[in-house]
């Protein structure tokens, strides 16, 4: 009786432990070197989003990955493909007009089991769809006793974790180029008392760099030059970005920057949160978005099946180098979650800087 008392503590502690969060340190290791196959299992496939997913209380700290090839190429002539970056983002400008680029992003993440879920090419926009991957420890993580055990009960430690990415291609104006900006968006599996339940994950932004350095390849660049030009630094001094409100509550963001550089600033600082634009217009500088202000912030991550209404985010220059945005309700409900939102959106931004 004792020694069966003895294996159902230890079952019980193992069931404990596998489902806590994973605190063994993870060896870092450097650009270029770290394996990626989003193709491990194809029985994993495309993640639906739970409607009971919630903001994020916990952020997972480890990703299983199991190596690929870094031979295959998209393009077989060597291309130009610079690394642009400055304190706050990193972006590819390569020497090819914006349809090709287009057209050889998406085929680089269906080379990697992603499925295109949104793509409109007008402004220069697509998004994979939630790739789901099991978790799993490595066994020199677990220990020798732990991994016994997981071996001969058939269990894994670890939750399953989904990723998913936005690209946004830019052209440049009387070039033939395009600016390449790449955005990867996290969610994971935790234990929420009795169930499961998916939430946003903090960017792996280690994982982020990787895959923009096979996109680079990809496109056409060299592997060793893409390394280097990933890893070198451009200096850049910080700067402040301002949220001010109006009589009515509405938020008004301020950029210390001319329109054409608040309109790129924007751009990112959108794809960073993963808010869903619907349109956008450089010459008038308008983001045109699709949110559901009483869900608060995340409610496109949340895949809320409520009402969405379009937003509109306005340029407006009011000096040399200082711009504001404008939040503009189109639906005119002058609704207070509407108000809520546009303070808790442009604070987001702002906090980006």
């Amino acid at each position: 009786m004792k020694i069966i008392n003895y294996l159902a503590i230890i079952l019980v502690s193992l069931l404990a432990i596998s489902c806590s969060k994973i605190t063994d340190p993870v060896n870092k290791i450097g650009l270029g070197k770290r394996a990626i196959n989003y193709q491990a299992d194809e029985k994993v496939g495309s993640l639906v989003i739970p409607p009971d997913l919630t903001a994020p209380s916990s952020d997972g700290e480890f990703t299983a990955v199991i190596g690929v090839s870094d031979d295959e190429t998209g393009i077989k002539n060597i291309q130009n493909v610079e690394v642009m970056r400055d304190n706050y983002r990193r972006w590819l400008l390569v020497d090819l007009p914006p349809n090709e680029v287009w057209n050889l992003s998406k085929e680089f993440f269906r080379s990697y089991n992603f499925k295109i879920e949104k793509e409109n090419q007008k402004i220069g926009i697509l998004e994979t769809n939630y790739l789901e991957i099991e978790t799993r420890v490595p066994d020199k993580s677990l220990g020798a006793i732990r991994a016994g055990l997981a071996k001969v009960l058939q269990t894994q430690y670890g939750l399953p974790i989904a990723d998913r990415y936005r690209v946004r291609i830019e052209s440049i104006e009387g070039q033939n180029q395009s600016e390449v900006y790449l955005t990867l968006s996290s969610i994971g599996e935790v234990i929420n008392g009795t169930s499961r339940v998916w939430q946003p994950r903090k960017k792996d932004v280690e994982l982020e760099t990787e895959m923009l350095l096979k996109l680079m390849v990809f496109l056409g660049s060299d592997r060793d030059e893409a390394i280097n030009k990933i890893q070198s630094n451009m200096a850049s001094s910080q700067t402040t970005v301002s949220v001010i409100t109006s009589e009515a509550g509405y938020a008004t963001l301020v950029f210390p920057y001319d329109k054409k550089q608040s309109w790129r600033y924007l751009g990112w600082a959108l794809d960073e949160l993963d808010v869903d634009v619907q349109d956008r217009d450089s010459l008038e500088g308008s983001y045109l978005i699709k949110a559901n202000p009483s869900k608060g912030f995340f409610s496109k991550i949340l895949g809320s099946i409520d009402k969405q209404d379009n937003y509109q985010l306005i340029i407006k220059e009011i000096g040399e180098l200082q711009t504001r945005v404008i939040f503009v309700d189109l639906t005119e409900e002058n609704d207070q979650d509407i108000v809520n939102y546009s303070v808790e959106l442009f604070n987001s931004i702002a906090s980006k800087f």
